[in-house]
């Protein structure tokens, strides 16, 4: 059963089309992946969906429901998760805190219980903090719980940036180039917990540029190349495609 359709999605910023007519699915439990060269239209997509641009024209649908005209601020609330390509943690909170935010779509109390410190939001507070727990034990980093995200190595932002997202129990997770930064040891062990994430139920689209991760972890591919989807296919048939090759490598010839 698909999860998400992007159905002929355009985006034109001023007179440039960063996206023509793009569409696929990506069903339940699937993890996708979206390559291309840079100024592919991916990071673009990315925002489509997450609510952050509006479309030019075409349509979004999440879980059969059309999502297109769904506010960004809305988005998590129809547990639509995501990470950056450049990180976006509170240097000054503790991991705990920066994935405790997470969880405010799941949440009911407000400022106004949080400032009287009523029954509900200490209740809500001390389940989201076990949840939270439950989180970065699963991605082996509760031992970091109480450090500060800001004086944690690269690839520790990276996990704790996808420990957030997951905090808000998403049935999609956007990952957007999840191991830039990363050197080959921290690429390898992100890669063993993306499956165990993929493997518990959660349906994944990621970007990335690093091939070999994208390749390996993938049921399948979809490329970009100039904003317009030129190839869908299994990694062993996107990695023969000439219009994929040519994208990446050129003509060469003459």
């Amino acid at each position: 059963m698909e999860l998400l359709k992007i159905d002929n999605v355009t985006k034109e910023f001023g007179g440039l089309k960063a996206l023509g007519d793009v569409s696929f699915d990506l069903k339940k439990g699937e993890f996708l992946g979206l390559i291309g060269p840079n100024g592919a239209g991916k990071t673009t997509l990315f925002n489509i969906i997450s609510g952050t641009y509006p479309v030019t024209s075409g349509e979004v649908f999440f879980e059969g429901k059309d999502i297109t005209r769904v506010k960004s601020h809305k988005r998590p609330y129809l547990a639509i998760g995501r990470t950056f390509q450049n990180i976006k943690l509170f240097n000054d909170l503790t991991v705990v805190e920066n994935v405790m935010l997470g969880r405010h779509s799941k949440t009911r109390t407000n400022l106004l219980h949080a400032a009287f410190h009523l029954p509900l939001h200490k209740k809500e507070e001390a389940e989201t903090k076990k949840k939270v727990l439950e989180i970065l034990d699963f991605l082996e980093i509760s031992h970091l719980a109480n450090e500060k995200a800001g004086d944690l190595p690269y690839g520790q932002q990276r996990l704790v940036e996808i420990a957030r997202a997951l905090a808000m129990e998403p049935l999609l997770l956007l990952l957007d180039e999840p191991c830039a930064g990363l050197n080959s040891r921290e690429t390898e062990d992100l890669e063993k917990k993306l499956r165990v994430t993929n493997d518990s139920g959660i349906t994944i689209l990621c970007v990335e540029h690093n091939m070999k991760l994208i390749m390996s972890i993938s049921y399948r591919i979809i490329v970009l190349n100039y904003g317009v989807k030129i190839a869908s296919g299994t990694p062993d048939e996107i990695s023969k495609n000439p219009n994929v090759i040519e994208a990446y490598l050129g003509k060469g010839g003459d």
